[in-house]
């Protein structure tokens, strides 16, 4: 049992510093380079998600125009008929892992958190991203007690 303490409390000091905004930003980029979907939507606010299925609905209303859009953009092959069954997560897997939109960022070694100015429920996260000469700032909420990207960011890249 003694032997089984200091592992416990080594793995609970873990999950209290992941529950920083840097590493739940890091925890995103990870996923976004990654291609997982599943663990990138985890990392969205659930602004962010309602953001991302008003998008899907507007969507799907002309699906096979926007899916004529979606595919030039994310060079992907995909019919109107594949695009009305998407939920959330398929739309963010397809942007996560679309030629078209990965080839626009940098290589994941290249970004780095350089800190974080937490105020209450929010938090503004501070990345550094070699040859880029400004520090970009993401904001971050947070949803219980995990940190969360910001509708913010989904707002002004949409």
């Amino acid at each position: 049992m003694r032997k089984f303490l200091p592992l416990l409390l080594v793995v609970l000091a873990g999950v209290v510093i992941s529950n920083e905004p840097g590493d739940a930003f890091e925890n995103l980029m990870d996923a976004f380079y990654e291609g997982d979907a599943c663990a990138f939507e985890a990392g969205l606010s659930s602004n962010s998600i309602d953001l991302i299925n008003m998008m899907l609905l507007m969507i799907k209303l002309q699906p096979d125009q926007a899916a004529a859009e979606l595919s030039a953009e994310f060079q992907i092959a995909l019919t109107g008929e594949e695009l009305v069954n998407w939920t959330s997560t398929d739309l963010i897997n397809a942007l996560i892992n679309a030629p078209g939109i990965t080839d626009g960022f940098p290589p994941r070694e290249d970004i780095e958190v350089s800190g974080s100015d937490i105020q209450g429920d929010t938090s503004t996260v501070f990345l550094k991203v070699t040859d880029y000469p400004e520090e970009i700032e993401v904001a971050m909420i947070r949803e219980g007690s995990d940190w969360k990207l910001g509708e913010s960011m989904l707002q002004s890249e949409l």
